[in-house]
């Protein structure tokens, strides 16, 4: 059974799964409902697999969402300021949990925050930015222009698009497509025709393409958080 805890220390507030033998670390950047069930459950996946996972908490001192409308409203009032206190537990998982090599896995809203962080903090080793919720122009509260931030990542980066997605629309997808091969690291690229944004949720599983995607995007993920982190040297 995987070991589970939350953590609160000063701004690193999050619920860590614990890998047996841990060979590197994950900082899961969730979706606009945050720290729940769906993500619990990838947390563990991960750390089945070796790797311990930390899923930011994007709410501290609050109740998660209990439905899409109360998470998009709260989601609207966080601010690009939050990439700081990913940063903090990237360092909290080095110097407290003592884990070799991190990679960010973001969903949705956390699929532009794990570009955003890869781009910033040069301690990653992989990034996996899973239909990220990036929009051209930016929403109010964005401050950062993540197709400008995301040339300057310098680890691989494996990004997971369907083309139903009607927040990260195609032209958006295909323009940051195009910087990230543009950069000197590896880009891997998985297109799921018709799945739509969030095609992960367990909800969404009824419609076929939803449910392919699914089946289909988290193999060759976990093949390259492998190869990125745990076979790194």
């Amino acid at each position: 059974m995987i070991r589970t805890e939350q953590v609160a220390a000063g701004r690193v507030n999050g619920h860590v799964a614990h890998a047996e033998k841990p060979r590197a670390g994950i900082l899961l950047l969730p979706t606009i409902t945050g720290i729940d069930v769906f993500t619990r459950a990838l947390a563990e996946r991960l750390a089945e697999a070796g790797f311990t996972t930390m899923i930011w908490n994007p709410y501290p001192g609050e109740v998660a969402p209990a439905d899409i409308p109360s998470a998009q409203a709260r989601a609207s009032k966080l601010n690009d300021g939050a990439v700081d206190t990913m940063s903090e537990c990237v360092s909290y998982m080095l110097e407290k949990l003592k884990l070799p090599a991190i990679g960010t896995v973001g969903f949705c809203l956390g699929g532009r925050y794990a570009v955003l962080l890869a781009g910033r903090d040069r301690r990653m080793f992989g990034c996996v930015p899973y239909y990220p919720s990036i929009r051209v122009p930016n929403s109010p509260n964005q401050a950062l222009d993540a197709m400008a931030i995301a040339a300057d990542i310098q680890c691989p980066v494996h990004l997971v698009h369907g083309t139903g997605d009607q927040v990260f629309v195609q032209s958006a997808f295909v323009q940051l497509r195009d910087v990230l091969e543009r950069r000197p690291a590896a880009t891997f690229v998985q297109v799921h025709p018709a799945a739509v944004h969030s095609f992960m949720r367990p909800d969404l599983q009824s419609v076929p393409a939803n449910a392919s995607a699914t089946g289909l995007s988290w193999p060759p993920v976990l093949a390259f958080l492998e190869a990125c982190l745990a076979r790194r040297n």
